[in-house]
């Protein structure tokens, strides 16, 4: 895809606060964890300044001044007990160096960090991909057909309603999104405008009824291939939009009699 591309799916407003969403979730597990030294350096820094301005009658706009540069403290005019401080400050803001660096780095190796960052890639390929297929599901059937887009290396993204289903997918690496596929924002975020057609494979079907027919109208020339369970809702789902209508049920039944054929051969007259 050209930066052209790349750029207009990073500023449709719904892929933007998708995006945004993940950057919030990355954000708070950094505060969480630097909030405790970032308010303990506060109080250090106050009482450094206010011990500056103690021992040598500085200005408090001088004393924070040392307190972050010390190597403008005249050695030769200061009091020796000001250089003992400003040694023992030294060596504490290198203290609390080392414990922000560990807090960010036991941030980022965390289970949830961890997460928050797979999450944060997830949703960044999401925004960038295109001509792709959506599937909504990923049951027994929705299983059987990633397998096959990944074995022809064909672009995809899942729809899942399942948290920890979706946590798993996330983690295998797989483009998906948490939510609800019947509703509109769901098939936007997942790029149906960009999308080569449409997977419904839930095994619910007035729910691939209904995807059918959003997923047509939000974009009238992507493929759509839909799963039924009965035979009397494969007709509406034909007439709904869907381009290719499956029963796994009758296709099994159909496969078996195929088999059981094999052990009877023709006869001849």
């Amino acid at each position: 895809m050209g930066i052209g591309g790349y750029v207009k799916s990073l500023s449709s407003p719904k892929s933007g606060c998708y995006h945004a969403e993940s950057m919030n979730r990355v954000l708070v597990l950094f505060v969480r964890r630097l909030a405790l030294p970032v308010l303990v350096f506060a109080g250090f820094t106050l009482l450094c300044v206010r011990v500056y301005m103690h021992l040598e009658e500085l200005r408090w706009q001088d004393a924070l001044f040392w307190m972050f540069n010390p190597h403008a403290i005249d050695y030769v005019h200061v009091h020796d007990s000001t250089k003992f401080f400003a040694i023992f400050v030294l060596l504490v803001v290198f203290a609390f160096q080392v414990w922000v660096a560990e807090r960010v780095l036991a941030t980022i190796f965390s289970r949830h960090g961890m997460e928050a960052w797979r999450s944060m890639v997830n949703d960044i390929n999401i925004e960038t991909v295109r001509d792709h297929f959506i599937v909504c599901g990923y049951g027994q059937v929705g299983r059987t057909v990633v397998d096959q887009l990944k074995r022809l290396k064909i672009p995809f993204v899942l729809i899942e309603t399942n948290d920890g289903l979706y946590r798993e997918l996330v983690k295998e690496g797989f483009m998906v999104i948490q939510g609800d596929a019947q509703r509109h924002d769901i098939l936007e975020t997942a790029g149906i405008t960009r999308a080569r057609g449409v997977c419904v494979v839930i095994d619910n079907d007035a729910a691939n009824l209904y995807i059918t027919v959003t997923a047509k109208s939000m974009n009238p020339k992507a493929k759509i291939i839909t799963r039924a369970g009965q035979q009397r809702y494969a007709q509406a789902m034909r007439n709904s939009g869907a381009d290719e209508v499956i029963i796994p049920e009758y296709e099994g039944g159909l496969m078996t009699g195929r088999m059981i054929e094999k052990y009877y051969p023709p006869r001849t007259p």
